[in-house]
Parts: structure tokens; sequence; C-alpha cells
């Protein structure tokens, strides 16, 4: 989303908002944006009926001509602006490609409330729009792009490496947030069973999240010494850059940024998921590897791309190239706009 809005923001005359539910702000440059930022907080309850008055009262001023939304609960909130205003929905509704929602159950009340009213509804993956059986002519998936210029900066390995204490001469990353949806429990698993045989690789996990505290807990309590967690990073990029492997342990994904971003650093990807969307990325064998979520799938992956430098270059060069070809910011922001003009006219 953020790097849409910086496109259209240099490439566009649109008049952007931002209104969003949480305080939380973790990318320092969306104040340099240039752009209203509206804050709508939510209270104790996930569903807030306050959120509806408050969204209404503030596109009233506002005066959209499309509100485009991302994700399940914003879109849900949407909705009556979107009637009282006759505006056009627009909701990135499918981000994964697991559907979890009981037949009986609220999330499943707002996911086909969200369908329904939605203008267009936006997938990043083929494998979204299958595992949530979507079959209107509203849907459409826009990949993830990313503004490749992030990516292709020099980076002081050196300063990098020893800025964030990392000593060992390989490194594993995985930047993912600490989550139910991502397996660090298997990252674990794989770090400490590496480990085992070699003492040259250093696993790195960038982020934060639910989950963070218990994975920390796990570490010190199995004294797992391979395994660094930075926390949240503003420049990833710079992390990735001096990592020799991009990680992805994870249940299920769509179209996921992570492995675009190592892909754009000229990294080789193992990715624990074969039936989501990071196919639609990973070519295996070419780019990386899609493979199941296990021990015994992913650590003779690892060993031997650890083992071999030449396929590491290899890999990454070819998941670099194809991340330029077809996941640039400018091929994404360009369908969405074609949405867009399309849903006014």
């Amino acid at each position: 989303m953020l790097e849409l809005i910086l496109y259209l923001r240099s490439n566009t005359n649109y008049t952007i908002a931002l209104v969003i539910t949480e305080p939380e702000i973790h990318f320092s440059y969306v104040h340099d944006l240039g752009i209203p930022i509206k804050i709508i907080r939510r209270k104790v309850l996930r569903f807030d009926p306050l959120l509806f008055i408050s969204f209404y009262k503030y596109c009233r001023r506002f005066k959209p001509d499309i509100i485009h939304t991302w994700g399940k609960m914003t879109t849900f909130y949407a909705i009556p602006t979107k009637l009282a205003l006759r505006v056009p929905l627009i909701s990135n509704l499918i981000a994964d490609a697991q559907r979890n929602y009981k037949s009986l159950s609220l999330d499943n009340f707002f996911y086909k409330s969200d369908v329904f009213f939605a203008d267009a509804i936006l997938s990043n993956s083929l494998a979204g729009l299958k595992a949530y059986r979507i079959t209107s002519h509203k849907a459409k998936v826009i990949l993830n792009g990313v503004n490749l210029d992030r990516f292709m900066q020099k980076f002081d390995i050196e300063s990098i490496r020893k800025e964030y204490g990392f000593n060992t001469p390989l490194i594993i990353v995985m930047v993912a947030s600490f989550t139910r949806f991502k397996d660090y429990d298997l990252f674990l698993d794989v770090a400490k069973e590496v480990g085992k045989t070699r003492s040259d690789t250093s696993f790195v996990a960038v982020g934060d999240g639910s989950e963070w505290n218990r994975i920390k807990k796990r570490i010190t309590d199995e004294q797992i010494n391979n395994v660094i967690l930075t926390g949240p990073q503003n420049a990833v990029e710079r992390i990735i850059a001096v990592s020799d492997i991009g990680l992805l342990t994870t249940y299920s994904e769509g179209i996921s940024n992570s492995i675009i971003e190592y892909m754009a650093l000229g990294k080789p990807v193992i990715v624990s998921d074969l039936i989501g969307g990071s196919s639609e990325i990973v070519l295996t064998g070419e780019t990386g590897f899609c493979t199941a979520r296990s021990i015994s799938a992913i650590v003779p992956l690892v060993n031997r791309l650890l083992d071999n430098e030449n396929i590491r270059f290899k890999l990454g060069a070819a998941g670099k190239q194809r991340i330029i070809s077809t996941f640039s910011i400018e091929k994404m922001s360009k369908a969405f706009m074609e949405i867009y003009e399309k849903t006014v006219s």
C-alpha cells in the first residue's frame, strides 16, 4: 500500500488521504508522504461500531471519488459510507492463500459482506482467489510490486555486519511478523538442526509481533546460539543485503513482500509453502525452492545452498531478474490505476 502511495504521489495528480485504525506507524517515512493521515482508533472491541460513524464523517469532508481498503475489517467498516455517499469501493481483500473462516462465524459474515458490496475485489495471488473460492467478475489479481531503487544502492557490507553483530561467515535471514501466521517455531527448529553440524551460519529474524516474546524465551530456554532477533527494522534491505539466503517458514502465503525483497537483492529463496502463492514468485530450481513445511525438507536445501556459492549466485541472479521483469512498482501501480479509471468511468 505504501509503495503504491509513493508511486501515485510522484507520478499522478491524485489527491490521497490515508485512514488507519491503529496508532502505531512502523515506517517513519509515512509522515513524509505529504498526505493527510487520519487515525480512527478502535476502542476495546475488535468490532467497534463507532468506526462506521467516524469514517463516514471523514469521507463526507474529504469527498473521495474512490474508497480503497486493505483487509477484511477495513472493508467492512467502509460499506455504510460507500452506500451513503455512493462512492465506489475497491477492496484489497485477499492477501493470503488459506481461508480459515468457519461458516457460522463473524469473520465469515464480514468476508461475505465485503465480497457482496465491494465494486472490485483484489488479490495479490491466483492462489488467494482459489483458496477463497472467488469466481466473481469483480475479482482481479494484482501482483505485489516494489520500488527497485531501494535495492540498487551500494551497501557497506562490513559496516552493516558490525552494526548488527553478525560474526559468522554465512547468514540466513527471515523477514516476517512474529504472528501465528508465520511458523517461527519451524525457523528455530531448522536453525537448531543446522547448528548441529556447522558453526559458520547465523539465522537472523527481522520483525516483531505478538509471538516475539515467546520465541525469544524459547531461544533462551533451549540455548539456541545461532539465532539473532533484530526486532523491527525500517530498512530491512540492509540486513537482506548482507545475507546469503532468504528463508520464509510460513503456513501459507499470498504474494510475500519478503520473498520479493530477498529476490530483488539477488538472494536465493527457500520458502515452506507448497499450496500458497509463493510458487507464483519462486520458480523451484531456478530462483530458489518452494518446499514442504518440515525440518527434513528444509535443512537439506539450506545445507546445499550454504555449501555451494555458485548455486547461490546463479539462483539469486535469476530471482533478481524475475523481480525486475514481473514485480516492479511501476507494473503494480499501473494495474491499480487501470482499476481506478475503470471504476469511476
